[in-house]
């Protein structure tokens, strides 16, 4: 029986509407971060990583790129987005919100196509949820908002592939794309690794048992998964890792094994409760202390084991599938997602917190269409008397849903309102380890550095140091507030206490060279709080200590003169000048040392004790002009 011209019509009418409402309501929602500012390590991503925005050069992201992941179709997407809005972010931040649209309406086609109840309550669910908001208005999360569509078009041609005769052609042009689509997605972010699992777990669902068909035919899903995975790995541990601290147990000891079963467990209540109840969210969640693991912390299996094995025992058939056997699939497609960053696979972001929302973008899809599938089925079943009330009902839960989004996002338009709100969600007194928020007071100490609140900035640098005293960036940057005002009081005449605070300067950025010793910024900075303080003979043996590694650094070279004048070298200051002149003939700064050096000029620095007032070149001639610029250390997801 054919449809009629008004049936059809129908159709169209309800499914425009349906897709209006959920664009309508994510654009609304996410309309404070319009015009939302870079955050956290965007400046990694875009505005300060050359391959972005280089001429041409977006291969490189594919060949062997200079990041931290090896996610090379979001580096390619950076590129475009790079050449097409130039700093200005508005441009990523709408980019990152249609995708996001596009990931909710596909998702809602997915549900179709699986003939899931609700299904377009489930894509409406997902567009409007809280738990979103950090990768829609996250510029750099602009790899989960990419990946997601593709992998929903991926699920969707692999759904349709399975349904349809497998000898037919058609079955495997859907099947082609499924591939294809999946490897687009891996391209885009490998957090979705565990997808061929999936398609085995889904094998089971509908069928109640995996065929060797069905592993043939994920094969080279499995394939695309292990060599993607695999770099990420490598990336994760020699580039983004590195040597940095992460406050977790190695994965071959019997103690370090314990503290990420801890950790996993934990972490996927965490998650599964985030999704139901997606209020308090936050940036940076307080870290649990698994150093040792309290008994309590293993308590989240017992309780995920007794679940799985009483929804397994009611599982029904697949002829006869109980909501149970249902739930398995969904809960089964939830832990598979996580389980890249439960903490087995050591990952950078490690470094600051356990757990993040960027992190369940995807793996609370199954949850939310779930939800809305037992929500449709409720409903259905309903008497006509009963309907006003649950739609009533479900039009205050969704205008809720949808205003904490709203209300989240304003916290996400800007780095010194997400601090902030993040510092407001921690324990106070916040007392390291549990307190994961020392990113937040190094990031909004930068903020307030860059405008000119060396006050403000101080605090918050204190603060980030006494959080992880392990950390050179910590300690760079509070001595970077110290060597500021330092400078302050000897502007205003106060030697005293200029002296004091240029001693304490140096102590910081000494600590932060013996525990980061591979930073050389931050062995620059030491040596140049040293040449403030008049320690000539120190200064020069850091410059010397420093040249040694890079003996073609112009700006070292002159700094070193600037030392050995300071010392009453000045031959040995003039070869130094020169050398630096030779290798960059227009650096401003070399000229005007050799000049006074030379007796062409005179000494800018005479009859001026103390630290001098910074300049923004960073390059100090005679009176040893310090750069003031904090160390914000990689930030890597």
């Amino acid at each position: 029986m054919h449809a009629t011209p008004n049936d059809r019509a129908e159709r169209w009418r309800d499914f425009i509407f349906k897709f209006a409402v959920i664009v309508l309501a994510t654009l609304w929602i996410y309309s404070p971060a319009y015009h939302g500012d870079w955050l956290w390590d965007d400046d990694q991503a875009i505005t300060a990583n050359p391959v972005a925005q280089g001429p041409w050069n977006f291969y490189k992201h594919w060949i062997w790129p200079d990041g931290a992941d090896y996610w090379p179709l979001t580096g390619t997407g950076f590129w475009i987005q790079w050449h097409l809005f130039g700093p200005n972010p508005t441009g990523y931040h709408v980019v990152n919100i249609v995708l996001h649209t596009l990931g909710a309406l596909t998702f809602w086609r997915l549900l179709r196509t699986m003939k899931v109840p609700g299904a377009w309550l489930g894509g409406l669910l997902f567009a409007i949820h809280p738990v979103a908001v950090e990768s829609v208005t996250w510029v750099s999360e602009f790899k989960n908002t990419l990946s997601l569509p593709l992998l929903m078009l991926a699920a969707a041609a692999y759904v349709r592939f399975d349904e349809s005769d497998r000898e037919s052609p058609k079955a495997w042009q859907r099947y082609g794309l499924a591939v294809a689509f999946y490897a687009l997605a891996m391209f885009a972010k490998t957090s979705m690794v565990m997808f061929p699992f999936v398609i085995l777990l889904y094998a089971w669902w509908k069928r109640g048992k995996v065929t060797m068909n069905d592993l043939v035919a994920s094969a080279p899903f499995f394939a695309i998964s292990l060599i993607l995975g695999l770099m990420t790995i490598i990336f994760q541990h020699g580039k983004a890792i590195g040597q940095e601290t992460i406050l977790v147990g190695s994965i071959t000891s019997v103690s370090g094994m314990a503290q990420r079963i801890a950790l996993a467990g934990m972490s996927i209540l965490h998650y599964l409760w985030k999704t139901v109840w997606p209020f308090n969210l936050l940036t940076i969640y307080p870290r649990w202390d698994v150093e040792p693991p309290k008994a309590w912390q293993f308590l989240a299996w017992p309780i995920i084991g007794g679940a799985a094995w009483w929804l397994w025992t009611n599982r029904g058939s697949a002829t006869s599938p109980t909501w149970q056997r249902h739930l398995i699939f969904v809960l089964g497609f939830f832990v598979l997602m996580l389980f890249p960053i439960l903490g087995f696979i050591t990952i950078s972001y490690m470094r600051i917190t356990w757990v993040a929302d960027h992190f369940q973008y995807l793996p609370m899809l199954s949850v939310i269409g779930f939800g809305a599938a037992a929500a449709a089925t409720m409903y259905d079943r309903m008497k006509e008397s009963e309907r006003p009330v649950a739609l009533a009902t479900a039009a205050i839960l969704l205008s809720v849903l949808g205003y904490s989004s709203f209300r989240y996002a304003h916290a996400w338009a800007g780095e010194e309102a997400l601090w902030p709100h993040t510092i407001a969600g921690h324990p106070n007194p916040c007392t390291y380890p549990r307190c994961g928020c020392w990113q937040a007071h190094n990031r909004l100490g930068a903020k307030k550095f860059a405008r000119g609140d060396v006050e403000g900035a101080h605090y918050h640098f204190q603060n980030s140091t006494r959080l992880r005293p392990d950390l050179g960036e910590t300690h760079n940057n509070l001595g970077t507030t110290l060597s500021a005002r330092a400078q302050m009081f000897a502007q205003r005449g106060d030697q005293k206490a200029a002296k004091k605070e240029m001693d304490e300067a140096i102590f910081q950025f000494a600590e932060a060279c013996r525990v980061t010793p591979h930073v050389p910024a931050i062995h620059v900075n030491l040596a140049n709080a040293l040449a403030a303080a008049g320690r000539f003979g120190e200064a020069a043996a850091k410059y010397k200590e420093l040249l040694d590694k890079e003996p073609n650094n112009p700006a070292l070279i002159n700094n070193y003169g600037v030392a050995l004048y300071k010392q009453g070298k000045k031959d040995e200051s003039i070869v130094q000048f020169r050398r630096a002149l030779e290798l960059a003939p227009n650096l401003k700064d070399a000229k005007e040392s050799l000049a006074v050096a030379l007796g062409e000029k005179p000494d800018p620095s005479a009859g001026q004790p103390g630290p001098a007032a910074p300049q923004q070149s960073g390059l100090p001639p005679l009176d040893m002009k310090l750069p003031q610029s904090p160390t914000l250390g990689p930030t890597i997801k």
